[in-house]
């Protein structure tokens, strides 16, 4: 059944739906309102797709499009550099390959999303004014960096949920990734990164690594910029922190590794770190994890959960801590000699015997001991700021 082509428009959008070009042509481009800003093509009949046939639609402020194509044969591409498209989104299409001609000056959005590319295109480089570029599952294996390194308003790299096993950044002369504040390399097969190639990139917020093989970091992280780092669920055993210069990183993110030890000298190089992830890893108690996390100052929320620590003593030390997730630890005893208001501890889940947490204010400070061998609360009656357990003899099965 061959399915006629539809144009359906309201405000400044409209959709093309089943548009074949080679049998309808371009007529239906011509009934396009001439103050469209946003342009949707849906099932677009076509495997290679050349945007000069946009340059019909004009707008009457002479501005830029936004364009979107979706569920279309599309194979190759090619952007003329007198289109007027500012955001083009390519989605679920059969695209192998996609060329830009040189010195486009509107093009400052570019996402391809479920595609057949298997590298970046080299002519990205000539996108003068692009600002973010995401490829999404799509069948790149490998990315060199010093693609992107011209590209003076680019802010964001998306590469995540590929196959790039490999990158690498082949060093170049000038101004290097001026505006770059976050590139995104997770869902990939990396198994090792090396720091040295994002150092260049002065004003870097984030790097996301996560969900790869990784299992080592070479070099060192110069980036005194970065304030999130991601390196979760991957397969890292330790990680070593020394000679890095992170000193205003806020999010550190390295859940769901096999790390048996806290990573060394995490804080003496990453002082600022204020959330701090460290969930579903082989850490146990030693006579130094809980000294070493009194010294990250600004630390607010600590999730150490699913490890297998047996103890959490805070001796003499006035925790700057907002929350600490402790479930699912074979943890025994708990000792906290101050917390700040509006302190929270989650201890459930763990075969907790002792908990002593004294707080400046008891009215602000909750303790969670729900699947224990003991129930704790305050004594409001006595204005008491220490807490009062007492066995648990409920049956819980919620936990793992």
């Amino acid at each position: 059944m061959v399915l006629a082509v539809l144009l359906q428009c309201e405000h400044v959008s409209c959709t093309i739906s089943n548009w074949t070009p080679s049998v309808e042509g371009s007529s239906v481009l011509k009934n396009v309102p001439n103050s469209v800003q946003y342009l949707y093509f849906r099932y677009l009949n076509i495997t290679t797709l050349n945007f000069d046939v946009l340059d019909r639609v004009r707008l009457s402020n002479d501005g830029a499009i936004e364009t979107s194509i979706h569920y279309s044969r599309v194979e190759q591409g090619y952007l003329s550099s007198q289109t007027n498209i500012s955001s083009l989104l390519l989605m679920d299409t059969n695209l192998s390959d996609i060329e830009f001609e040189p010195h486009n000056s509107m093009l400052k959005m570019l996402t391809i999303v479920q595609s057949r590319l298997r590298r970046v295109p080299d002519s990205i480089n000539q996108l003068a004014v692009l600002q973010v570029l995401a490829i999404v599952r799509s069948l790149i294996d490998s990315v060199d960096l010093s693609l992107f390194c011209k590209l003076q308003h680019l802010h964001n790299i998306n590469l995540m949920h590929n196959q790039i096993a490999f990158f690498n950044y082949s060093l170049t002369t000038g101004v290097e990734f001026p505006t770059l504040w976050e590139i995104n390399l997770a869902h990939n097969l990396l198994t090792t990164v090396h720091l040295d190639n994002f150092n260049g990139m002065k004003a870097l917020r984030t790097i996301n690594l996560s969900n790869n093989r990784l299992h080592s970091l070479d070099g060192q992280l110069l980036l005194s910029s970065l304030k999130k780092l991601e390196l979760s669920h991957n397969r890292f055993t330790e990680l070593n922190f020394c000679s890095w210069n992170v000193s205003n990183l806020a999010d550190l993110y390295i859940n769901n590794n096999t790390l048996e030890r806290m990573p060394v000298c995490m804080e003496e190089t990453m002082p600022s770190v204020s959330y701090l992830l460290l969930a579903s890893n082989a850490l146990s108690t030693d006579d130094s994890i809980w000294r070493r996390l009194a010294k990250l100052h600004q630390l607010t929320m600590l999730d150490i959960s699913y490890n297998r620590l047996t103890s959490m003593v805070w001796a003499n030390i006035t925790l700057s801590s907002r929350y600490i997730n402790m479930n699912n630890n074979p943890v025994k005893y708990i000792n906290i000699s101050m917390a700040i208001d509006g302190f929270h501890v989650d201890a459930g889940c763990t075969t907790i015997e002792q908990l002593t947490i004294s707080s400046m204010s008891s009215n602000e400070t909750f303790t969670d001991t729900y699947c224990t061998p003991i129930r704790c609360s305050y004594n409001s009656e006595r204005n008491s700021n220490q807490l009062q357990c007492g066995k648990n003899v409920e049956e819980c099965e919620m936990c793992i």
